[in-house]
This record gives structure tokens, C-alpha cells and sequence, in this order.
């Protein structure tokens, strides 16, 4: 019986600690973007814009200038006997530059990697690579949303 009210008193501490997760807050970031420029790849970027939910919110008094770079590398890590490709590592780079009226700029990169192991069938290898991708360009995301909320 007291270990069940101890178990208690500690469940009803620890209920009001002030914890909150990150991404309650995902939206409410809300910078006051004049500007989005996206250089690099098309896929990414788009990618990153929808996870993230940065929009133009007032073009006109807009306080902002966001530049995003980004960039996909796949690379031969190693090889077999024969010289061909056993390991690969897909490598994603994001550039994230904040520009203010005043011209102060904030610069942050991103960069996340996955090795992975060459498959036999090649349809199998790039539908896996995409995988891989997508993967990678969430954990960006999701890194830029908690430098943003910073």
C-alpha cells in the first residue's frame, strides 16, 4: 500500500514539471519572411519548405531574406574484389542563411549521412537509396525547425 501511494506522489510531481514537446510548437515560429530562395536540389528543398512550414507571411514588411542550399552526394565508401561498389553513403547538406533588414546575416549548415550496403538488384538499390533519402531530408527538417524555435 505505500509503495502505491510513493508511485503516486511521484506520478503527480513529475505530471507538472513544465515538460513539452518540441514540436507542439512546429508552426509557431512565424518569422516574418520577405523572400525564400532555394538553390540546389529541387526535391530537397521542396521537401524541407513543406516538412518546416516556412511561408512568405507579409512580402512587403517582411524582416527576413531566407536563402536555402542544399546538395546530395552518393559515394563508393568500399569495394570488393572485383572493384565494384559493396558500400555506399548518401550524404545530404543544407545551407540555412538568415538575412535581416539590416543586412546581418545568420548562416547554419545541416548535414546528415547514411552508409548502407550495395544490394544485388539495382531497382531494389534505388528504391532503398530514395528511402534513405527521404530519411535523411526529415532529420534535417526537423533540425531546422529546432534552430528556428531557438
Amino acid at each position: 500500500m505505500i509503495k502505491k501511494i510513493i508511485f503516486l506522489l511521484i506520478i503527480c510531481s513529475l505530471g507538472s514539471c513544465g515538460f513539452e514537446p518540441v514540436y507542439v510548437k512546429k508552426n509557431e515560429y512565424q518569422l516574418s519572411i520577405k523572400e525564400i530562395t532555394l538553390i540546389g536540389d529541387k526535391k530537397i528543398n521542396r521537401s524541407i519548405i513543406s516538412f518546416t512550414n516556412l511561408k512568405k507571411i507579409n512580402p512587403t514588411n517582411g524582416e527576413y531574406i531566407v536563402t536555402i542550399t542544399s546538395e546530395k552526394r552518393i559515394e563508393i565508401v568500399a569495394k570488393n574484389k572485383l572493384g565494384n561498389a559493396s558500400i555506399y553513403r548518401t550524404t545530404i547538406i543544407v545551407n540555412l542563411s538568415l538575412q535581416n533588414r539590416d543586412g546581418d546575416t545568420k548562416l547554419k549548415k545541416f548535414e546528415t549521412a547514411f552508409s548502407y550496403n550495395n544490394l544485388p538488384n539495382k531497382f531494389d538499390l534505388a528504391q532503398y537509396q530514395k528511402t534513405i533519402e527521404k530519411n535523411l531530408i526529415d532529420i534535417i527538417s526537423e533540425e531546422i525547425i529546432i534552430y528556428l524555435n531557438t
